[in-house]
């Protein structure tokens, strides 16, 4: 068997780890019990790795944020002394089996939803939304304030214990049907969840209400997941991870598992290499601000991880299934359509699970081949929340992936599997 033969062999492999995947919220626990590898006095962000120094101030800020919420400083002085001083292990969110949406700002002492993919076994950890006052807090936007803190607390021992007890009665909650019939009500599942937010609530108030517990303590748990907007962004960042996490360490498999970015880089990660980081510099966003006073010298590179959906052939690939999206960014239905049809050149093949209406019941490609970049320069379109400098989303846009990550990609699969 030659090379190619192999590789789309195990390209095939790779891909059927995401078409096939059976996502399922299972729990939420403590972020040091269900987040692989994340250790005491570590602090996980998003984008490739970087050092402290590198950092954007939304990521240095959020460094801080996290020694001051575990008690591990008194304050921001002592803070950045100390992790100057490497008493405290700074690592890439998407090195272990959970997403850093936003700054990705991920401690011990988070709570996170655990999303299993019962296919393969694998289990993804995702930090929930902090809720409408607070949205992006702490772990997206890497703030800190005693109300934030106190909120994380509050949700992780007054609404979570609810939830959960909940979550367990009804022996979990399935993902993907979720994501398939909100893909033809106008969802690409990255910047708009309108549609899964219904369906999600379909399912999940019921059962709160069912529950024999007081009336003020079902409210408050309902309160926080209906008033809160785009509530299941999480279950796909979260379904998606688990699903790629399966693929990752294929051999010979040129697929991408990760794409994401620090505010100064930009990388991705393959199956065929595992653990391995491709990087190039961060890729600034287009699309249309929420206010005619932000201008892009306002604008932050790409930063965040909630573009591993993109991976699993959801957001930019799906562009087709949300015309609603792509109009907000100045886009018509036909150039939606054309944006999603542009991608089935650049994936191994198609999902079965999603048909688009738009595309006259097609299904939606998936499964970027660094390959099929390179032969047809054609960058992988990808959506996502524009960030201000100073934190707070200021927009929403699209970026393409930097040519080079795929180079080097490339470059090193080559050095691995041709000598």
């Amino acid at each position: 068997m030659d090379i190619k033969e192999k590789i789309a062999l195990a390209n095939q492999q790779a891909v059927s780890c995401i078409v096939d995947s059976d996502p399922v919220w299972i729990d939420i626990q403590p972020a040091g019990e269900c987040v692989e590898g994340l250790e005491d006095h570590m602090i996980l962000h998003s984008g490739p790795p970087i050092d402290y120094d590198d950092m954007v101030m939304l990521h240095q800020r959020g460094m801080v944020s996290a020694m001051l919420f575990e008690g591990w400083a008194k304050d921001e002085k002592e803070a950045i002394a100390r992790i100057k001083a490497g008493e405290v292990k700074i690592d890439s969110a998407l090195n272990h089996n959970t997403v850093g949406a936003g700054t990705g700002i991920i401690t011990k002492s988070v709570a996170m939803n655990v999303v299993e993919d019962k296919k393969s076994g694998k289990r993804a950890a995702t930090f929930p939304a902090e809720g409408i006052k607070f949205q992006g807090g702490f772990c997206g936007w890497g703030l800190y304030s005693p109300e934030i803190a106190d909120n994380l607390r509050y949700m992780r021992e007054e609404l979570f214990p609810i939830i959960r007890d909940m979550l367990q009665k009804r022996g979990g909650l399935s993902i993907k049907p979720i994501l398939a019939e909100s893909m033809q009500m106008g969802d690409e599942n990255h910047t708009r969840q309108t549609a899964s937010d219904l369906l999600f609530d379909k399912q999940i108030l019921p059962d709160l209400f069912a529950m024999d517990r007081p009336k003020e303590e079902i409210m408050k748990a309902v309160q926080y997941i209906v008033e809160t907007p785009r509530f299941f962004h999480c279950y796909g960042q979260g379904a998606s991870r688990a699903a790629l996490a399966a693929a990752e360490g294929t051999e010979y498999s040129t697929m991408v598992t990760a794409v994401c970015g620090n505010g100064v880089e930009f990388g991705i990660k393959i199956a065929g290499l595992p653990g391995q980081w491709f990087c190039a510099p961060a890729p600034m966003m287009t699309g249309r601000y929420t206010s005619s006073k932000f201008t892009i010298d306002d604008q932050l590179p790409w930063c965040g991880d909630s573009c591993v959906v993109e991976c699993a052939g959801m957001g930019g690939i799906a562009a087709a299934a949300s015309p609603i999206v792509c109009n907000l960014r100045g886009m018509s239905s036909a150039e939606a359509i054309a944006q999603t049809r542009e991608m089935e050149h650049i994936c191994i093949t198609k999902n079965h699970n999603f048909p688009i209406p738009a595309l006259d019941f097609d299904f939606l490609p998936v499964g970027i081949d660094i390959r099929l970049v390179l032969k047809t320069g054609i960058l992988p379109a990808i959506h996502g929340g524009m960030f201000h400098k100073d934190g707070g989303l200021i927009g929403a846009g699209m970026a393409r992936v930097p040519m080079e990550c795929f180079q080097k990609a490339m470059k090193a699969f080559a050095l691995k599997y041709r000598s």
